[in-house]
């Protein structure tokens, strides 16, 4: 008899158990979304060409992600496609550069994409000169002061299906350019890498 009251007793843990560890693991894949976060609910913060960050999460080395599960990011070549500048930096030379930059890195990656091509469309959301006055600000100044990028890039596969988005941002050097090629690096890091 004290052996049946035992099962029981571990059985009714191991589900307390079981729904604890559902429900941090619910919490906590709810806090690494964009739309929860304080990324998103900033007054400050720009929409550019994603249409929909719902299903967008925090990643390890780019800030926010949404990858299709199905597909293979590395084994495909990759092409620019439209490139938009939503910053507030108003500058058609921009738009150029930032096109030159990722057409530079796509070709480096030397991926003949076995599974076909995916076009990426960039939208600019951040551009930013170097500021030698925020060397000043506490702490962060020194990282502050750099130039720097933010994108959002879509990518699409021949079918026009969206399958993934990326939304990142790089305070790199002196100049504009040399932040964008930072923030291509990273996403370019990441696909090769997924």
């Amino acid at each position: 008899m004290a052996g049946i009251d035992r099962g029981k007793s571990f059985r009714k843990i191991s589900l307390f158990l079981a729904v604890a560890l559902m429900a941090s693991a619910t919490v906590v894949s709810a806090a690494d979304r964009l739309v929860d976060s304080s990324d998103y609910s900033d007054k400050d913060f720009k929409k550019c060409s994603i249409a929909d960050y719902s299903d967008m999460v925090e990643g390890e080395d780019i800030q926010w992600l949404w990858t299709d599960p199905a597909i293979k990011l590395s084994q495909y070549d990759l092409k620019v496609g439209k490139v938009e500048n939503k910053s507030e930096m108003r500058k058609k030379s921009l738009v150029t550069s930032v096109q030159d930059v990722f057409t530079e890195t796509f070709a480096d990656r030397g991926i003949k994409g076995a599974s076909g091509s995916l076009t990426a469309d960039i939208c600019v959301y951040e551009a930013e000169n170097f500021s030698g006055g925020k060397a000043w600000i506490p702490f962060v100044g020194a990282h502050e002061m750099q130039a720097g990028m933010g994108v959002e890039m879509v990518l699409r596969n021949g079918k026009n299906k969206t399958v993934a988005k990326f939304r990142h941002s790089a305070r790199e050097g002196a100049d504009i350019e040399t932040a964008t090629q930072e923030v291509a690096n990273d996403l370019m890091e990441y696909i090769s890498g997924h």
